[in-house]
């Protein structure tokens, strides 16, 4: 694919070539290619982490290598990936709301405080 993409011939660009650049400039250790696999955004029937690093290393682009590019994706994902707020809610969806229904009884059990604290209200305040 990398070779048709690069042929004068064709008019599609080089998507290929910049995802392969991108898994470069992602993929350096095998510590990478752990936290991708734990993360399930890469998937390998290879039998170890440094197979993988070896395999994304091997792959030639034709000289198309333009991996600082790539420097704004990168830092916005760290940025992303670094945010406290962002990793809480995250952590709380993913450890608390993991069944629908569980969102359904905190939504009624809101309701229900929000009806106690009226009732209480008026009756210590009678119109």
């Amino acid at each position: 694919m990398i070779a048709y993409e690069a042929s004068p011939e064709s008019d599609t660009g080089i998507p290929i070539i910049c995802y392969v650049n991108f898994l470069k400039s992602l993929i350096v250790k095998s510590e990478d290619v752990k936290e991708l696999r734990e993360k399930k955004i890469l998937f390998s029937t290879l039998d170890s982490d440094e197979q993988v690093v070896e395999v994304i290393k091997e792959i030639d682009t034709s000289g198309l290598d333009n991996y600082y590019i790539f420097d704004d994706v990168k830092m916005r994902i760290e940025k992303h990936c670094s945010s406290k707020a962002k990793t809480w809610i995250a952590e709380l969806i993913h450890t608390y709301f993991r069944n629908p229904w569980t969102f359904i009884a905190l939504l009624a059990a809101t309701f229900l405080l929000c009806l106690t604290f009226l009732q209480t209200y008026y009756t210590v305040n009678p119109k």
